[in-house]
Order: C-alpha cells, then sequence, then structure tokens
C-alpha cells in the first residue's frame, strides 16, 4: 500500500465541487480496454465501440491521446493519473468519478462489492443491483488499473487520493499534459 501521508484522509462526499452522488452513470466499458482498443485503430475515434466512446469521453482522453498513443502501459497509466488530477472533477465523465465512489465507500462504510452495493442503493444513486454492479465493476476496475485502489475498493494510493481531494499540485511542472513528451523507462 502506498502511503506517505502522516494523517488519514477524510474523503469527502463532494470532490471539488463535484457531488459524487449525481450524474453517476453506469458503464461496460473499463479503462485498460479502451485505452487498448484506441491504440489497436491507431487513436482513431470513430473506430471505438459507443460503449469504449463513453469511456473515452468520460476520461477526456482526446487532451493526451497523442501521448497516450506512444506511450508504454506504465507511462499510460500515469498520463491518466496526471490528466485526472490537473482537470476539475466536474470536467470527467461517470468512469473516472466511479473510482472515487468506490474509494469513497470503501474508506467509509467498508470495503467489498456487497457494501458498494447497498450504498448505492441506499443513498439514491440507482435502485437497480445491475447499474450498482456496473458502477463497482467500472469503478474498481479502473482504480485496480490505475494502481490507486485495490481489488476490494480501498485505497492503495493515499498520495493520489490526496492530491485529487486537494486540488492538484501539478505534477508537470506547470506545463499543458497536451504537450508532455514521453522518454525513458519511468
Amino acid at each position: 500500500m502506498k502511503h506517505t501521508i502522516l494523517e488519514p484522509i477524510k474523503l469527502p462526499n463532494i470532490l471539488r465541487g463535484r457531488n459524487i452522488h449525481h450524474n453517476v452513470i453506469p458503464t461496460v466499458c473499463n479503462l485498460k480496454n479502451m485505452l487498448n482498443k484506441l491504440i489497436s485503430v491507431q487513436g482513431v475515434y470513430t473506430q471505438l465501440k459507443q460503449w469504449e466512446k463513453r469511456s473515452y469521453q468520460a476520461y477526456q482522453i482526446d487532451e493526451i491521446k497523442l501521448a497516450i498513443l506512444f506511450a508504454s502501459d506504465e507511462q499510460r497509466k500515469n498520463l491518466i493519473k496526471q490528466h485526472i488530477l490537473s482537470g476539475s472533477p466536474n470536467e470527467f465523465g461517470a468512469s473516472c468519478i466511479d473510482i472515487y465512489l468506490v474509494a469513497y465507500v470503501a474508506e467509509t462504510y467498508g470495503p467489498g462489492k456487497a457494501v458498494f452495493v447497498d450504498y448505492i442503493m441506499k443513498s439514491g444513486i440507482s435502485e437497480k443491483v445491475n447499474s450498482a454492479q456496473a458502477i463497482w465493476q467500472v469503478g474498481k476496475g479502473d482504480g485496480v488499473y490505475l494502481e490507486i485502489l485495490n481489488n476490494d475498493g480501498t485505497i492503495r494510493d493515499w498520495d493520489f487520493f490526496a492530491k485529487w481531494i486537494n486540488g492538484n499540485q501539478r505534477w508537470d511542472n506547470g506545463n499543458s499534459l497536451k504537450h508532455l513528451s514521453i522518454s525513458g523507462d519511468h
């Protein structure tokens, strides 16, 4: 578990102005699959399936697509994390916020899918078990892929979440992510 922060972080249910209970739309495509497909079609957006396009849009991939296409898998993960931290939570769609929602529930109410589904139903985010499971699957899957969540939904990378909650102390030294270059094996 990556945790260099000395004091525990309280996860708010409003992430820098974005209420995590609103506009939570269940999707069926995870980030890893969408990125693999994007690379296989050399970045041609129109070649993505509708569900892949929703993931692409949720993460605002258009802003960092060129860097993504020329990055290794590990570099892609870091680019996505930098991108999330450099933007406002209101700019990102449901798939991205699902990660935070999974972490919020796991750290506030308890880990695991059953606790998460119960929370989604009781909080009014959705009345459908299948929708709650889809939100869990994408949020947990994307968080695990990015190495910021554990398999039970608990936080793996507390430093990332501290930056996400408190606003980004820019990882890119003030340069726009659109102009990042990929070099070396980081």
